[in-house]
């Protein structure tokens, strides 16, 4: 496929920063008359597609929302949050467009049809992807919010669920109701949000000081990509376990009681997302993602972007709350913690 054209490209040729390609060929000031008309001129003889930003197009504005394939299904938590960003697109009117890319596409950097028919006003990129991917959308120059993952990279807007403080007070709540010996459940490395709620458990055992066997910290996936088919819990078990999210915590609920165990009383398990996957979904004390706020801050922030232009990354953590179910035993008073019906 043939490459798009990007904003560095046009400064490479012309030896300028993206900063000031965005600002030309968006009618921003500080920027001579000259210069304007020599990236403009450069820009259509490189095939670079631009609209010049005015209140009519910021309206209609056709933003893509990217998600990998690995992470999408329906009904799923990333399904709610694209619904819940359609919404918010709505509302503003905009238009969004989803784009499901594949691993192959991924590992290719083959960039989305949005961008290579160069209709697209802005991107969403929902999930995780890889940083190389990530890189090569930030090279187009357009506006672009990552969703629910962050990237360190010089000039990325990020919004992302408070997963570090979520797992905190999951963990507290599981110590502050007697349990002492405390798992994690999820491959730490496999998403940056994954890794945000380990850092959170962990803040919440040292704190406490608690010791951690790593035994304890039970991978669900393979490479980073492939789940693992069966868990491989430690033997003797912790009393409660914290899990990245709730669908992995029915999973592990449900494998344990295969084995003998009792949910909660001789294991606690607790998620994360406040996500019922189906009618039959076990109750799980877990943390919510407040996912219309996400989405509002989303869009707020591209429309920012597409009307400011380059002015520097964001990184907006969105908080939730704890939601306590019945899947907590607490060890103080031999009983079970919370209300089944809690949240369904």
């Amino acid at each position: 496929m043939k490459k798009t054209t990007t904003m560095r490209d046009i400064g490479a040729r012309l030896g300028v920063s993206t900063v000031t390609i965005s600002k030309a060929l968006s009618g921003k000031d500080g920027v001579s008359d000259s210069v304007r008309e020599k990236i403009i001129e450069t820009a259509r003889e490189m095939g670079y597609h631009y609209a010049p930003s005015t209140q009519e197009n910021r309206e209609g504005a056709l933003i893509g929302i990217l998600i990998a394939d690995r992470f999408f299904s329906a009904p799923s938590f990333y399904f709610d949050i694209y619904k819940a960003l359609l919404r918010e697109l709505t509302d503003a009117g905009m238009l969004g467009v989803l784009d499901i890319i594949s691993e192959q596409d991924e590992k290719n950097l083959t960039m989305p049809t949005a961008m290579t028919i160069q209709r697209a006003t802005g991107f969403v990129l929902l999930g995780q992807f890889d940083e190389d991917y990530v890189a090569s959308m930030l090279d187009s120059g357009l506006p672009t919010v990552l969703m629910d993952f962050s990237f360190d990279g010089p000039d990325v807007d990020a919004v992302v669920s408070d997963g570090e403080s979520g797992c905190y007070q999951l963990t507290r709540y599981l110590i502050e109701r007697g349990h002492t010996k405390i798992g994690f459940v999820g491959s730490i490395y496999r998403t940056t949000s994954i890794m945000d709620r380990y850092n959170g458990y962990r803040r919440a055992m040292m704190l406490a000081g608690l010791p951690v066997d790593e035994s304890w910290i039970i991978p669900d996936s393979e490479d980073n990509i492939s789940y693992i088919p069966e868990l491989a819990f430690p033997d003797p078990m912790p009393t409660a376990l914290v899990c990245n999210n709730d669908m992995l915590a029915c999973r592990v609920a449900r494998d344990l009681e295969k084995r003998g165990y009792r949910i909660p009383e001789d294991v606690s398990v607790t998620g994360f997302d406040n996500y019922v996957y189906g009618p039959k979904t076990r109750p799980i004390t877990t943390y919510a993602v407040d996912r219309q706020r996400m989405a509002q801050v989303t869009v707020r922030r591209l429309q920012t972007r597409i009307r400011e232009g380059i002015e520097g990354p964001l990184r907006t953590v969105v908080g939730g709350w704890l939601v306590e179910r019945d899947s907590v035993w607490d060890l103080r008073t031999g009983r079970r913690c919370g209300n089944p019906e809690n949240g369904k």
